[in-house]
């Protein structure tokens, strides 16, 4: 990421903000954006489709999404989407989506500017806030929840699959016959050749990526194995500890 940490202060007039609650879930369907957007999630999270990769936005934390990237926003849970918009590269310059963590004043800042969505609605206490969070966010910590997607049709529909169930715990053979319709050689090959990662590592990544989110809301062990189709809680755990380096509790809130 490549960050200025002297710049000009950005406008009030050229902030846009927006606040929208989602309480049955479901899916905000494939759009972009003219400007660079900065996004914060509340009540659960989500999963960003782009044509190269899904992002886990989890619970508290932002998304940095760049103009112009096309992406869809999916969660089987009630979330809120509060998102501020940008001039393109007037605070950071990156090609792709990336998950920040914002620490506790920075993403208050975010909720306050999102709930003035109008300039009429703003005063200066909405313009010090605005340069307040211009220093916050070149500072902020990038943290790694994506997962490059599939290319072609066949791998991509069993990869959606996947990110949708995490909890579909059956064999791989069952899955990759039933949704991909083809034989669990034909995907193992697939995914090699279009990720980089094996059919087994994928969907393992994928349900760690999962199990963030719920640890974020505070769920259980046992509703979080279970959630991502683990058999146990010691399952996940040790399944979890291999993929981040640490265990699942380090992700819990305090």
């Amino acid at each position: 990421m490549s960050l200025e940490l002297q710049r000009p202060a950005l406008p009030l007039e050229s902030l846009r903000a927006f606040a929208e609650g989602h309480p049955q879930g479901g899916r905000i369907g494939r759009h972009s954006h003219d400007m660079d957007q900065l996004a914060l999630i509340s009540l659960s999270a989500a999963v960003i489709e782009t044509d190269s990769v899904y992002v886990v936005h989890p619970l508290l934390k932002a998304l940095w999404l760049p103009a112009g990237i096309e992406h869809s926003i999916y969660s089987p849970r009630p979330f809120n989407l509060h998102a501020l918009y940008f001039p393109p590269n007037s605070l950071l310059t990156q090609s792709g989506p990336q998950v920040l963590g914002l620490d506790n004043l920075a993403r208050e800042l975010v909720l306050f500017l999102c709930a003035a969505p109008r300039p009429s609605q703003r005063d200066g206490r909405h313009a010090h806030a605005l340069a307040l969070l211009e220093q916050f966010l070149p500072l902020a910590t990038a943290e790694s929840f994506s997962l490059p997607r599939p290319t072609s049709d066949r791998a991509r529909r069993l990869a959606d699959h996947f990110t949708s169930h995490p909890d579909d715990g059956r064999a791989l053979e069952l899955v990759a016959a039933e949704v991909g319709g083809a034989s669990l050689r034909t995907f193992e090959r697939l995914f090699v050749d279009e990720t980089g990662l094996s059919l087994a590592a994928w969907r393992r990544q994928s349900r760690m990526l999962a199990s963030l989110s719920l640890l974020a809301e505070g769920k259980s062990m046992s509703e979080i194995a279970y959630a991502v189709g683990y058999d146990s809680p010691a399952a996940f755990s040790t399944a979890f500890k291999q993929c981040f380096g640490m265990p699942p509790s380090t992700y819990a809130p305090g």
